[in-house]
């Protein structure tokens, strides 16, 4: 009895760390399962505020955007003398939102409607330069085919069996540009020539302050397609607005406006969300010494 009771003790003594054992290993198991469980809840809640906020940002975007297009839709400057009347870029805090607006007529632009086909050429040939002159032919006479009424093309243009040998769904219209997106559609036109680089274009515009050519500042060349065409009568307005990111991304807009009752009315507008290189600080900095420079009254030569 002993030496059983003593080997059902011995036995019990052998056995119970292993159920301990046992235990232990399923209480761990079950924190990692819970502590799993609380991280997936916790990064759930997160990128829900993430997407709210993201969401919120851009509604108030949106909103200061078209407090911008309300404060233009008149004749009158709204804003105080030497404010963008030149057409320059300059900064606006609608709702305590950053903007970077430009406001400037469609008569400075090749209307690409309107135009005859060696204005188009010429200024695609300036636009792109000395080292992309094939390249701007081919441009040029792809925006022709386009527009023309025929189906005869150009040397380096294209025509309807030429999209489709590409597999696009579409044709030429044979006729004029509804829309500036539009200008998208013909083969050869990327994004690239289309937009450029915004952030670019306002740091060019303040570097002018700069630079001098008797009294006047010199002309600068646009380098894009949206930059130097349009397909409003010159009388139209565009505004121009970038919108700083929280980072290095930004939202850009061209928005056309045309007189209709006496006031200015939305007819087209263009948009897309792009990331700058260097960021934004150096635009605040080019405009607080351009700033500086008109109010002193000179600029450099």
């Amino acid at each position: 009895m002993a030496d059983d009771s003593g080997q059902a003790t011995a036995g019990s003594f052998f056995r119970h760390p292993s159920s301990a054992g046992s235990v232990l290993v399923m209480i761990l198991w079950m924190l990692v399962l819970i502590s799993f469980l609380v991280g997936q809840y916790l990064a759930h809640n997160r990128e829900k505020a993430d997407i709210a906020q993201n969401a919120w940002t851009a509604f108030r975007q949106r909103q200061a955007a078209s407090s911008v297009v309300q404060l233009f839709s008149t004749d009158a400057w709204p804003l105080p003398a030497g404010t963008g009347t030149d057409g320059h870029w300059f900064r606006l805090f609608p709702d305590d939102t950053q903007l970077w607006v430009r406001v400037d007529g469609e008569g400075q632009r090749v209307n690409l409607n309107t135009a005859a086909d060696g204005e188009i050429k010429q200024k695609l040939s300036l636009m792109m330069g000395d080292k992309f002159q094939r390249e701007a032919d081919a441009v040029s006479d792809c925006i022709l085919d386009w527009r023309d009424t025929d189906s005869l093309t150009r040397m380096q243009g294209a025509e309807e069996k030429d999209y489709q040998a590409k597999g696009l769904t579409y044709r030429p219209a044979n006729g004029p540009f509804n829309v500036m997106s539009e200008l998208l559609l013909v083969m050869g036109v990327t994004p690239e020539l289309f937009w450029g680089d915004p952030v670019e274009l306002i740091a060019t515009d303040l570097s002018r302050y700069y630079v001098q050519s008797g009294n006047e500042a010199q002309t600068q060349v646009p380098k894009t397609l949206s930059e130097g065409f349009t397909i409003y009568p010159a009388e139209s307005k565009r505004i121009s607005l970038l919108v700083p990111g929280s980072e290095t991304g930004y939202l850009y807009m061209n928005i056309f406006m045309a007189k209709e009752f006496g006031r200015f009315a939305v007819v087209d507008s263009l948009q897309f969300m792009g990331v700058a290189e260097t960021g934004f600080d150096r635009l605040v900095e080019l405009k607080s010494e351009a700033r500086g420079l008109g109010a002193r009254g000179k600029k450099r030569s």
